[in-house]
């Protein structure tokens, strides 16, 4: 009968078990440090081909041209 669930003090036996038996084998354990991904800011739509307040028109065009 297969074993669906295995306790936590049973899983941490068998790990250690593992990893004695890779150190003894001649395995290596190197602890590499994260990089740190550089912090994003937020940033206002501040470019001279940005029409602010525009509402969904495109810009160069006037309101009153649309439909009339």
């Amino acid at each position: 009968m297969n074993q669906l669930y295995k306790s936590k003090s049973q899983v941490r036996e068998e790990t250690a078990d593992a990893l004695q038996q890779f150190l003894a084998a001649g395995g290596k354990i190197e602890v590499v440090k994260a990089k740190k991904a550089p912090k994003q800011k937020m940033r206002a739509k501040t470019s001279k081909g940005f029409a602010g307040g525009s509402s969904g028109f495109a810009t160069g065009y006037s309101r009153s041209s649309f439909g009339g």
